[in-house]
């Protein structure tokens, strides 16, 4: 009996040493992935500020530690525009059908035609196509971009049967359609989107800082002081330390703005209670740039 009892707590034993042998497994296991993945992380920031600094100025390259400086600011700008490409919509179709149908494809285009001249002049989409048949990208997925106006005038309206005119109106207009990013699938177009919106950013930043050099010079011409060549934007370091101050607020430098719009066939904007007319309803995106620019943006996909 006491050979059993023994042999009882020795199955018992051996069974919680198995059980802790496993766990211990299993933390050694989520480490070494915890390790990895941090490698990987780490890794990943580490090209995201060599490529900031290869797009907007490699002469920072000189400051001691100019990637341990940079890094937070720039993956914070890169995590902002990661954010915005997020609320953008998924692709809509962009074809006849579309213009027919969609509200805010009828709204951009003035006809249908309209849509199939955009693909045989862009520049951009000019030379994907002609580069892949049909049978290698039967639908092409790219970002559009338009400019939205506004503008005031005077029209005509109904009420009821009566015709009123000079009637105030605001009419809307969509101009300056291009195409960017072309790529044949709709994850692809989700990197190219990331790449192209980061891509712009480092590209006004960099026009930023050349024109604030430029006046620097302008401003200090003929002072070949040793004081004004260490406070020069010409010194990597005052440079460098400009841009950061320059980026610290990536919501200033891109963001998304969502709006709701309500327009008659002839692109005049509705108010909500007005029902006497056919209209296009839709909600529409605008990416505003530092610059004060802002762009109607979409996703789409192009049935060839």
């Amino acid at each position: 009996m006491n050979d059993d009892r023994r042999s009882h707590e020795a199955s018992i034993l051996r069974a919680f040493f198995d059980d802790q042998l496993q766990h211990l497994h299993q933390l050694v296991s989520n480490l070494g992935s915890h390790i990895h993945d941090a490698e990987l992380q780490a890794n990943e920031d580490r090209q995201i500020v060599e490529s900031f600094v290869d797009a907007s100025n490699t002469k920072m390259r000189a400051v001691q530690g100019y990637s341990d400086k940079l890094s937070e600011h720039v993956r914070a700008l890169h995590r902002h525009v990661l954010h915005v490409a997020d609320r953008i919509p998924p692709p809509v179709d962009l074809n006849r059908e579309a213009f027919e149908s969609d509200p805010l494809v009828n709204a951009l285009f003035v006809n249908s035609k309209d849509i199939e001249k955009l693909f045989a002049t862009d520049p951009d989409a000019k030379v994907y196509l002609r580069s892949r048949s049909k049978n290698q990208v039967p639908v092409l997925y790219a970002l559009l971009t338009a400019i939205k106006s506004e503008k005031r005038m005077l029209g005509m309206d109904m009420h009821g049967e009566i015709l009123i005119r000079e009637v105030p109106q605001q009419a809307v207009n969509f101009s300056l359609h291009k195409i960017h990013a072309p790529c044949s699938g709709g994850a692809e177009l989700s990197a190219a989107l990331k790449e192209y919106l980061f891509g712009c950013v480092v590209g006004l930043v960099k026009r930023e800082m050349v024109s604030r050099m430029a006046s620097h010079q302008s401003f200090s011409t003929g002072d070949e002081s040793y004081e004004s060549k260490v406070k020069s934007l010409a010194n990597p370091d005052v440079y460098l330390n400009a841009l950061l101050g320059y980026i610290e607020a990536p919501d200033k430098l891109l963001n998304i703005d969502k709006t709701h719009f309500k327009l008659s066939k002839l692109g005049i904007k509705l108010q909500d209670d007005d029902s006497g007319q056919r209209a296009n309803e839709f909600d529409i995106h605008e990416l505003i740039w530092s610059n004060d620019t802002r762009n109607v943006v979409l996703q789409i996909a192009y049935v060839r």
